[in-house]
């Protein structure tokens, strides 16, 4: 629990100075239209269209360093009406947000608290993590690059800059270096490792072998080469907060996802598809197809894993749309859900991903070809 070290903007016991400090860093930190989209998301849905904009414009003068006396407070609560629901949550590290009703009145409240005044224990934890089991289609998000090599034995590994020493390495030389020795130990079928230029290149033997152990080497590089140190982020968690629990059999849960896929922040459209996997073909065909045409990478990643995992035929169509998708990322997902509802009618497009150029599409495409799971 953050420990009070300011006072809630908003809040009748919070000094004027404290007030305004608060709203100031929303302002500040370029959050505005955030949290007044946020407020009118959740808590003010159901008012008529010009009310909704009269209480956006007066939500964005709250959240600035403009004035803001008690009787604007009255004139917003006022335009909003009466109500029961309170809400809270994060806008990001050291700002807290809270509105909703209190005493029938609509209140909006905002603490400021600075970030060293509290440990955040779970900040690098990243969101959904936990909630499907690790795949290829995961190492799209990491920053090491994964390629084809010269060969089918081969695979490449893109570091970035400073790896370590280069060279080539075997089973019997892997010594010389702690970290490709981590490799060896790690994988079996490892012939060779050659890092040059900020690439490792990895070979083995038998390349049929790659669907089943590229994973665990993938990670074994990451770990050993470049470690993670990826800043949280925060919209993504803030979504995740709002829209975590939400589920798609209950029908208030579902009118809520399906409203978030159309809000103009990608992280929430990101997290409200990731909420429809399961969701029932109809309800979620037009987020899905919205999703698919998104201009986010994430969302486009986020819909064509939540269609995978939904496993229903009557996507079938929307799959085979996002195997023309430009990321590779969203290709591997098409694959996987086209495996998943059967391939049988789609094995003329699977087929041509034979040649796709991301080695992770490949793979999948034999995986489906030999009757298997891709990894």
């Amino acid at each position: 629990m953050r420990p009070d070290v300011a006072q809630l903007a908003g809040h009748e016991s919070a000094s004027p100075a404290d007030r305004a400090t608060a709203r100031a860093q929303v302002a500040e930190r370029g959050l505005t239209a955030a949290a007044a989209e946020r407020v009118v998301r959740v808590a003010l849905s159901r008012l008529p269209v010009s009310l909704v904009s009269r209480a956006t414009t007066q939500l964005r003068r709250f959240f600035s360093d403009g004035s803001w006396t008690a009787e604007d407070d009255a004139a917003l609560s006022a335009a909003v009406g009466p109500g029961k629901e309170w809400y809270e949550e994060d806008l990001d590290a050291e700002l807290a947000l809270g509105f909703g009703w209190r005493g029938g009145a609509f209140k909006i409240e905002v603490r400021y608290s600075p970030e060293d005044s509290y440990s955040e224990t779970t900040a690098d934890t990243p969101v959904g993590a936990g909630q499907h089991a690790r795949t290829l289609g995961d190492t799209f998000e990491d920053t090491v690059v994964l390629d084809a090599g010269r060969t089918p034995n081969e695979v490449r590994f893109g570091l970035g800059p400073g790896p370590g020493a280069n060279g080539t390495f075997t089973r019997d030389t892997a010594a010389r270096d702690a970290r490709v020795e981590t490799l060896f130990h790690e994988c079996a079928d490892l012939d060779q490792v050659s890092i040059t230029s900020g690439t490792l290149t990895a070979t083995i033997t038998d390349h049929t072998r790659w669907s089943e152990i590229l994973l665990r080497l993938f990670d074994a590089v990451t770990a050993a080469f470049v470690p993670r140190a990826t800043p949280p982020d925060r919209q993504l968690e803030r979504a995740q907060r709002e829209l975590g629990t939400l589920t798609p059999d209950n029908s208030r849960d579902l009118a809520r996802i399906i409203d978030a896929t159309t809000s103009p922040d990608a992280a929430f459209r990101r997290i409200a598809i990731d909420r429809l996997a399961g969701a029932d073909a109809l309800a979620g065909r037009a987020p899905w197809r919205r999703g698919l045409e998104d201009s986010s990478r994430a969302v486009r990643r986020s819909t064509a894993r939540a269609l995978a995992a939904t496993a229903d035929p009557g996507t079938r169509d929307l799959l085979e749309q996002a195997l023309d998708d430009a990321d590779a990322c969203v290709r591997y997902y098409a694959v996987c859900g086209l495996v998943g509802i059967g391939s049988g009618p789609s094995s003329t497009m699977l087929e041509a991903q034979r040649r796709d150029p991301d080695v992770r599409v490949r793979l999948a495409v034999e995986a489906a070809a030999d009757g298997r799971l891709p990894a």
